[in-house]
């Protein structure tokens, strides 16, 4: 190295650019770390999930939560038995969240629940859900558990944006790594994917495909809408529900919390004020997730066209949560 590169002063902070109007803060945001995680649910999707968090090392201590304790007690026996091949972490079943208290992470999985049964965890730091309907579920906690926005979410169309970048990268025979493009609005049937901002090496796809996805759309780009909407159906139709796909996309939103930098990905949390959303309603827009949640939303530059999805998209969701009258 020479003398003159050993004296330039190491960058601090990014500088100030007309891209940090689109990073809006989330403004109670604060940092933190996961080594405890709870995963509520010892089915076919948390088990999932509490195998790859395992596999990839993302914690040493895991608590199994389940209303069925016998079943919460099987799953953390039969990984406790591998345990030798995991880095010898501490795995706990629990069927009434004693053993959840104070956990730095807990991923919802459970769909309906017996009556009386709490599946709250008290002391816990963030919440991802993961059960369906899952922008519904993520309001109904934030709301019950007065839970701030930042610190409870869900995975939301960060699942639905890797099955678009992977239906694309499917057509162009490329790695789905190398496909940038984003899902967002519900984690379902009104799901809005965003072609204006695809890009594969560096080219936006709209740049050299003429009327890509709307239009005459010559090559029937949008057809790959619908691949994404029953994505799930053509899975779940034959083994009877899906899990693994889930499981990979909570534990990469897991990775990117426990690492120093996080992740931008398209989760969902209560959106109001972030690209012309005036209503408290849950859904999925990109945003970097760390270790203490949510710390920014970007605030993509939409089409016309887009921009009314979205809006229409968080019109069908507040609906649905205005039902649940809390």
């Amino acid at each position: 190295m020479s003398s003159s590169c050993k004296h330039q002063p190491h960058a601090t902070k990014p500088q100030d650019s007309a891209f940090n109007k689109r990073m809006k803060p989330m403004k109670e945001f604060r940092h933190g770390k996961i080594p405890k995680i709870t995963v509520v649910g010892a089915g076919q999707v948390g088990t999932a999930i509490s195998a790859m968090l395992l596999l990839r090392n993302l914690t040493k201590y895991l608590v199994v939560l389940d209303v069925n304790y016998e079943l919460a007690k099987a799953e953390a026996l039969d990984f406790q038995h591998g345990s030798a091949f995991l880095g010898d972490p501490r795995i706990v079943p629990c069927g009434d969240g004693s053993h959840s208290k104070d956990s730095d992470l807990v991923i919802i999985t459970a769909g309906a629940r017996p009556a009386g049964k709490d599946r709250s965890s008290p002391g816990s730091h963030v919440q991802d859900l993961i059960s369906n309907p899952a922008d519904v579920m993520t309001y109904a906690v934030q709301r019950i558990g007065k839970l701030p926005k930042h610190r409870c979410f869900t995975t939301g169309c960060h699942l639905d944006s890797m099955r678009f970048r992977n239906f694309i990268a499917g057509r162009l025979r490329l790695p789905a790594s190398q496909v940038q493009g984003f899902v967002i609005g519900e984690h379902g049937a009104s799901a809005v994917p965003v072609w204006s901002t695809v890009s594969v090496g560096g080219i936006r796809l709209k740049d050299v495909v003429k009327d890509l996805a709307c239009g005459e759309d010559p090559e029937n780009w949008s057809e790959i809408n619908e691949q994404v909407a029953s994505g799930a159906l053509s899975v779940g139709k034959v083994k009877g529900y899906t899990n693994w796909a889930i499981a990979t996309t909570c534990t990469d939103i897991v990775d990117a919390m426990c690492g120093g930098r996080g992740k931008i990905a398209s989760v969902g949390t209560d959106m109001r004020g972030f690209n012309g959303i005036k209503d408290n309603v849950v859904l999925s827009l990109p945003c970097l997730v760390k270790a203490g949640g949510i710390s920014h939303v970007f605030e993509l530059p939409l089409t016309d066209v887009e921009k009314k999805k979205l809006h229409a998209s968080a019109e069908i969701l507040l609906e649905a949560q205005c039902s649940l009258k809390l």
